[in-house]
């Protein structure tokens, strides 16, 4: 099977709110590592990380990951593992909205959870077997639906010297225990040593490659939880009783 390493940084950029136990902290950062085997219109991840306790035997449809190096946010999960959930095309369609939740969890809490709502179609060239192309994105009969009717694979296949990365994007929505939520927009790339575009392609689901990749993952226009904002309107009513003026929201 096709197997591949991967990191993952998680960049979050976030309202601090104004309660203590508050928490999507601006900048917050996560970096997982893990296994997993790529299709052409598949990824699914192992459960195969020593020492995790949840993941002896493989979840349905999950795999796992280990935490390290993070900040912020996610610095109560350096040296923790969790659960990430695998992604099919047919189930996530691609260039479709959709809601994929609990797609990233951790086993020390819920106080964190990452939803996949959204993977965006490849924008190099399309091509049924990338062959001559150095930036290629891959075409495949049975990703053809009503909103991909090119039958475009998520992938863009780029060669960098004698390699080639292969990366698709990722849209979702970050939750956390109380209510604050954050957009994320990111990006999964995998490298392929000493390969174009065309063997890439031909290797998917294949048996023989082993590469490594990243997955990097911006938060934006986070939203407090609702207690946060019922305690900053709260305040305002209170400074403007105190100034005995009406402030219009």
């Amino acid at each position: 099977m096709n197997k591949f390493f991967f990191n993952v940084l998680c960049g979050l950029t976030a309202l601090v709110p104004t309660t203590a136990m508050a928490g999507l902290i601006n900048g917050s950062q996560l970096n997982i590592a893990g296994t997993a085997t790529v299709g052409a219109a598949s990824i699914t991840w192992l459960c195969n990380q020593p020492g995790d306790p949840v993941c002896v035997s493989p979840p349905a449809g999950k795999g796992d990951f280990t935490v390290s190096s993070s900040t912020g946010s996610f610095v109560q999960y350096n040296g923790t593992f969790g659960l990430i959930a695998n992604i099919n095309s047919f189930s996530q369609p691609l260039n479709m909205v959709f809601s994929l939740n609990n797609f990233l969890t951790f086993n020390l809490n819920n106080d964190i959870t990452v939803e996949l709502t959204f993977i965006p179609l490849g924008t190099n060239t399309p091509s049924s077997n990338c062959a001559g192309l150095t930036h290629c994105t891959p075409q495949n009969n049975g990703l053809i639906t009503a909103a991909n009717p090119l039958g475009l694979s998520a992938f863009n296949l780029d060669q960098q010297g004698t390699n080639t990365a292969a990366a698709f994007g990722v849209v979702g929505t970050v939750h956390q225990l109380g209510g604050a939520t954050a957009n994320l927009n990111g990006i999964f790339t995998a490298q392929f040593a000493n390969s174009t575009p065309q063997s890439v392609l031909a290797n998917l689901g294949g048996p023989n490659s082993t590469y490594s990749s990243n997955l990097s993952l911006v938060l934006t226009a986070a939203t407090p939880e609702p207690g946060t904002w019922i305690l900053a309107g709260t305040a305002l009513i209170g400074i403007g009783l105190l100034k005995k003026r009406t402030v219009k929201l």
